[in-house]
């Protein structure tokens, strides 16, 4: 059987929040200042920041550079004919936190639009989280796959991002509700992102998040990608 690991501490939420835009090839600023739900409206020093950000494309996956300070925890791609470009980033904040991500060339073109969801945690690990991804083709629901944590005290994040010629429709909130909270945004362009986001904390067991259903119209020509990540405390 697998042994559950205590740490001391805790984890405390300080707060999510989602933007979304159409394309540009100009510098995009993600902000991580407009923080809600949480202990406060912008993360302060040693806050974890988790950034899960989706780039719609036409055919093939476009992913975004990794911006300067911030680690690619991972990346992943669904091809369709309107293709979905996850990434996942994080960054533990310094004596000075920033007040948001800067995407170099923005979604690297005018025709890709881009979704994000931000979360922060006081009082995690800085071990590189734990995480499983998925990606589908033909829909863009979000299927995230199952992870079970070992350590007392964690928090999973689960979802992703899906890519459709739907405008700025979002997920399902009847989705989350095995959640304890939950961020969904989209953006509108030639090629349409929508990112969905739920945050549990974890007890036992193995969780298996519920598939994330699009508000848009069904189509086999959408996309999407998802990532499912432990967030453990010190």
């Amino acid at each position: 059987m697998p042994f559950t690991f205590t740490r001391m501490g805790g984890l405390k939420f300080v707060g999510s929040q989602s933007y979304a835009r159409d394309g540009t090839t100009s510098d995009v600023t993600v902000p991580i200042d407009g923080l809600s739900g949480g202990i406060s409206s912008a993360p302060r020093e040693g806050d974890l920041v988790i950034i899960y950000v989706g780039v719609a494309s036409r055919e093939v996956p476009e992913s975004v550079p990794t911006p300067s300070g911030w680690t690619l925890l991972v990346n992943k791609g669904g091809s369709d004919t309107n293709s979905t470009d996850l990434s996942v980033y994080y960054k533990v904040m310094g004596s000075t936190p920033d007040t948001g991500m800067v995407i170099s060339g923005g979604t690297q073109s005018t025709l890709n639009s881009m979704a994000a969801a931000v979360f922060v945690y006081a009082g995690a690990s800085t071990d590189t989280p734990v995480f499983a991804d998925a990606n589908q083709n033909n829909t863009a629901e979000v299927d995230a796959p199952a992870i079970t944590p070992t350590v007392l005290g964690a928090v999973i994040l689960a979802g992703g991002a899906g890519s459709h010629r739907d405008g700025t429709k979002v997920y399902d909130t009847s989705g989350f509700s095995q959640f304890d909270g939950f961020e969904t945004s989209g953006a509108n362009d030639i090629r349409c992102a929508t990112v969905g986001v739920g945050r549990f904390a974890w007890a036992a067991g193995a969780f298996d998040p519920a598939v994330l259903t699009f508000t848009g119209a069904t189509n086999s020509t959408n996309s999407s990608a998802a990532v499912t990540l432990i967030i453990a405390p010190k």
